[in-house]
């Protein structure tokens, strides 16, 4: 392997709880530092004078300021452009001002970029259909779940969260109007499951939050629906485990990394069937329009009846997702576009 000088814009990394891109940044970096042993971090890369000068062959923007290095090979990655579909040209998911934000930026980049990274194949299919990018320098390097030793495990406390062992349904990730929970909600209401079930939230308070705690009340469902807010990694995997079942029936995703999460937990996983979700989950979760509060409910239903060996089945497959490989691939990735050039 190619020993080359790697800067990676880790802006991102500097947020107190950690969303979907440090996570990204996170494991990349410790992964890379593990075969290649010139990687530099840089944050708020804009700001630095004779910046030019400070990397020889790749720079990698990840989210913030773009790495514009003119002795390096740019590399860009995207990890979604949901605002644009027309699945989320709805109420309250986004507005033409972030719209506008996100179509500047990153047309302004790939205009720069020698190379660009989508963690999907639905996200590299968004990227040909609105923008002006030669498909042959887009590379699909999918993400991985967390990795959290055994030993730095933690049992989450049930009873402190008035729960109960596969007792309760679990959505874990930003608890947004944009993450459809609104439609989970009425269908959680809909299939009568709440009468044996609790529903927990697990995620940090997003976009539409107030909304979304108005409709629980609306619903009735304020003792059956409980709000985790932000779970430690090394809580998380108990919180799975412990479930019935795994729903994320969101609007749009890029990835979608819970979704591997719980099959490493051996939870049964309900996830839409539009943008990545069903490439993710390979075949082996209840699939539900986010649309439809008809199909979630019976999703929920069906997932209290999937056999062992398909959740097996999952488990298995989701282990073949690694940061390692993801790392591996980033840098052959890296090596060929320098060597394009």
């Amino acid at each position: 392997m190619q020993e080359i000088s790697i800067g990676v814009e880790a802006t991102g990394l500097m947020n107190a709880n950690p969303t979907g891109i440090s996570f990204y940044i996170k494991n990349l970096l410790l992964n890379l530092m593990d075969i290649n042993a010139d990687v530099k971090l840089y944050c708020k890369i804009s700001r630095y004078k004779n910046r030019h000068n400070l990397l020889k062959h790749i720079a990698h923007t990840t989210d913030s300021a773009f790495l514009n290095l003119r002795a390096a090979a740019k590399i860009y990655t995207i990890y979604d452009l949901a605002v644009f579909r027309e699945e989320t040209q709805i109420p309250d998911y986004t507005s033409e001002r972030h719209k506008r934000i996100i179509d500047q930026k990153t047309k302004a980049i790939l205009k720069k970029a020698d190379g660009v990274i989508a963690i999907s194949t639905a996200t590299k299919n968004d990227i040909l259909r609105f923008y002006d990018f030669p498909e042959d320098k887009i590379r699909v390097i999918p993400l991985a779940p967390n990795q959290i030793a055994d030993s730095a495990k933690k049992e989450i406390d049930l009873k402190f969260h008035q729960l109960e062992k596969n007792a309760y349904f679990l959505f874990v990730g930003q608890i947004s109007i944009r993450k459809n929970i609104i439609n989970l909600l009425k269908a959680f209401l809909l299939s009568g499951l709440h009468s044996d079930y609790k529903l927990v939230l697990a995620g940090m308070e997003g976009r539409g939050i107030e909304i979304i705690k108005e409709a629980i009340l609306e619903l009735g469902l304020n003792e059956r629906v409980e709000l985790l807010n932000y779970i430690p990694d090394e809580s998380l995997s108990s919180l799975y485990e412990n479930a019935v079942g795994f729903v994320f029936p969101t609007f749009y995703e890029g990835f979608g990394i819970p979704i591997l999460e719980a099959m490493m937990n051996r939870t049964p996983v309900l996830s839409g069937n539009i943008g990545a979700s069903p490439e993710t989950a390979g075949g082996f979760a209840v699939e539900v329009s986010p649309f439809s509060v008809d199909e979630i409910s019976e999703g929920l239903k069906n997932l209290l009846a999937i056999p062992k060996d398909k959740i097996e089945n999952a488990f298995n497959y989701a282990n073949n997702f690694n940061w390692q490989n993801n790392a591996i691939e980033t840098h052959k990735f890296y090596e060929e576009t320098l060597n394009s050039l």
